[in-house]
């Protein structure tokens, strides 16, 4: 009994690290930036060369990715922008 204390800690940390996005969820989060980036270029932007828009479009990942891991967001926020299917849905989210 005197190790009840502990694994009910143990046991409430576990379920809201859990509750944290992971390093995995930030790379979908930057993945999933990516998609709506290139989705919605306009007919102005793909006159760019391709380089260009990769690079942008990397560079957007990454940044997604960094805020994702400084913050501490949910999975359910996560999940959120995950199902977004405009750019505008990303960013509320």
């Amino acid at each position: 009994m005197k190790y009840l204390p502990i694994s009910v800690y143990m046991c409430l940390l576990a379920t809201v690290c859990s509750c944290n996005a992971s390093a995995e969820d930030c790379a979908k989060l930057g993945d999933k930036f990516v998609d709506l980036y290139t989705a919605e270029l306009s007919e102005d932007s793909k006159k760019l060369g391709p380089e260009v828009l990769t690079n942008a479009a990397e560079a957007g990942r990454e940044e997604v990715v960094d805020q994702c891991k400084k913050e501490t967001y949910s999975k359910a926020s996560v999940e959120r922008c995950l199902a977004a299917e405009t750019m505008d849905e990303f960013k509320k989210c």
